[in-house]
């Protein structure tokens, strides 16, 4: 499924002043808190119907409504100007937007020709309005992707001034996590503040499925979250943002391959080529603190990783290891070395 904005169903003179988008990684879950501020030009009080357009799942999926709510959304709310507001969902096709389907009709549809939208009667008081939204969303994921999430930004631009005056997106993906978002609202990863400890890099990849041809930034996070600010944003582009399998072909590990930053940390070879391979494996957990080895054949492995962030005041303790890492390490040692000398 697809994040959106809210939107107004119909036109309006109602205005996005500001808009606080946060996402916040809990577990195989995205905490989703969309804090908007609206204006209200008029004299007089204006209600509008405002919806939450969620597109229905694909693939290997759940297809239908649970309790009559989308599969693989819960927790929605609406807090409008501090009174939580009441909400009914419908199901619309897609190919006519004006059809709405029963819950008995459902059955009869692809999942790919129907959606669902969460809407409710805002009533606009003159001036400033304030909404606080939220959802939380169970992340896809796929053979190409251990997760993906799209939050459709362009319809912001469906509120009367075309645009968010002052809009902020917050990103809170966890400690020792890596991830790529693609270059389609934003045109340089130094539009990005790393809030913490971490590393961005510039048209690190391409992404297939919503790139719009455009490179994706890449992100590896020790501690912290990315925060993107913009005035005026007029969004060109939808988010979207994965995190990429890690793939080989190899079953035996050299220095020759590169190794990711995840925290899900799992032995994905049979072999180790040589002992210095096998070293540059021990001190992964290190490295992704930022250890600065004295040792050149690891000095010179690490740092020509794109998340290696040296750190100068990291001091390596291992009772601070993740649980992952312990595990890691103790893997380790039931792996054949191939060349012992």
């Amino acid at each position: 499924m697809s994040g959106n904005q809210l939107i107004p169903i119909n036109e309006t003179s109602i205005e996005i002043k500001k808009e606080i988008l946060t996402l916040k990684k809990v577990g195989e879950n995205l905490e989703v808190t969309v804090d908007y501020t609206f204006f209200n030009p008029e004299q007089v009080s204006r209600t509008i119907l405002v919806g939450f357009e969620a597109f229905s799942p694909q693939g290997d999926a759940d297809l239908y409504p649970k309790n009559g709510q989308h599969p693989y959304m819960k927790n929605f709310t609406v807090n409008m100007n501090h009174r939580v507001l009441p909400y009914n969902i419908s199901y619309v096709s897609v190919a006519n937007h004006q059809k709405e389907i029963s819950l008995d009709e459902i059955e009869n549809f692809d999942s790919e020709s129907f959606y669902y939208v969460y809407h409710f009667d805002a009533v606009f008081q003159p001036g400033i309005n304030h909404i606080v939204h939220t959802y939380t969303f169970e992340m896809s994921g796929s053979v190409d992707y251990i997760y993906n999430f799209e939050y459709i930004l362009t319809a912001a631009n469906r509120w009367a001034n075309n645009k968010i005056e002052d809009f902020t997106l917050n990103i809170d993906m966890g400690s020792f996590e890596s991830f790529c978002i693609n270059e389609t609202f934003f045109d340089t990863v130094n539009e990005w503040s790393i809030i913490g400890l971490g590393h961005k890099v510039n048209d690190f990849m391409k992404e297939y499925r919503f790139s719009e041809n455009k490179y994706a930034a890449a992100f590896f996070i020790q501690d912290g979250i990315i925060q993107f600010k913009k005035k005026d944003f007029h969004p060109k582009g939808e988010l979207f943002l994965f995190k990429q399998r890690f793939m080989t072909e190899e079953t035996v590990f050299n220095t020759n391959i590169e190794l990711p930053f995840y925290i899900d940390l799992h032995v994905f070879f049979d072999e180790i080529e040589d002992k210095i391979a096998l070293k540059v494996l021990q001190n992964l957990p290190y490295a992704r603190r930022g250890y600065i080895f004295t040792n050149q054949e690891l000095k010179k492995y690490y740092e020509k990783l794109p998340w290696y962030v040296p750190n100068e005041n990291y001091v390596p303790e291992p009772k601070f290891l993740e649980l992952s890492e312990i595990n890691w390490l103790i893997a380790l040692k039931n792996i054949k070395i191939k060349n012992i000398n």
